[in-house]
């Protein structure tokens, strides 16, 4: 048995497509790390539910409210089939206090999210819908797209639906699908069944710093 069967025989949880790992507001008794699968962070707002970030392999969570003993600040659902290590507390402390290299992994993980944090933010706070989709499909792709013979896949679920749902836009659907539109017409994306894939990060950049130009002249 490899080291990472064993791992998950003693720290191990299955979560089937749609199961919520946590909700917003919980108690935060542990933290976990994706060992296969994806992971939707998602916040309740006055206009629903919206998703934060889609975290998957690799990627660990809920370390914070573990940290601070605060409730949980957002809610956890498995995007697809998932399986967790989980660690409460007292293992979680026990590995923080005997592992430095552990440590500076959270740390830069905390960094790394307030960073991405603050590029979302910004993003959000757009006025110009094509740049808000254009610069957050940047944003996934250099995160999470993974280059084929026919252009930048995500690693992650990414239908229209789910792309509204991240700029704030899922009450207007239409409006996303124009968009997508656009950039399918120009070549930068195209659609895969529900999937979007991005044929050019380069021409999707050019695009936006466009619309960056476009709104600065008031063309």
């Amino acid at each position: 048995m490899s080291t990472a069967q064993e791992i998950f025989e003693h720290y191990g949880k299955v979560y089937p497509a749609g199961t919520t790992i946590f909700r917003e507001g919980d108690p935060g008794e542990e933290m976990f790390i994706i060992q296969s699968g994806q992971v939707k962070i998602a916040k309740h707002t006055s206009t629903g539910e919206k998703t934060l970030v889609i975290l998957s392999e690799g990627d660990f969570f809920g370390e914070m409210a573990v940290i601070d003993n605060e409730p949980r600040s957002a809610s956890a659902i498995a995007h697809v089939d998932t399986k967790l290590i989980v660690l409460n507390q007292q293992v979680f402390e026990s590995t923080m206090q005997t592992n430095a290299h552990i440590v500076k992994k959270i740390l830069r993980n905390m960094s790394s999210r307030l960073r991405e944090a603050n590029r979302q933010i910004a993003t959000l706070m757009l006025k110009d819908h094509n740049r808000r989709v254009a610069s957050t499909l940047l944003l996934l792709v250099h995160k999470h797209g993974r280059n084929t013979e026919n252009g930048f896949v995500m690693d992650i679920s990414l239908t229209p639906a789910e792309l509204a749902d991240m700029v704030g836009l899922a009450q207007d659907m239409n409006k996303v699908k124009d968009i997508l539109g656009k950039l399918e017409k120009a070549k930068i994306i195209r659609m895969d069944g529900a999937q979007i894939v991005i044929v050019s990060p380069d021409n999707l950049e050019k695009f936006i710093k466009y619309l960056e130009m476009k709104e600065e002249f008031e063309l």
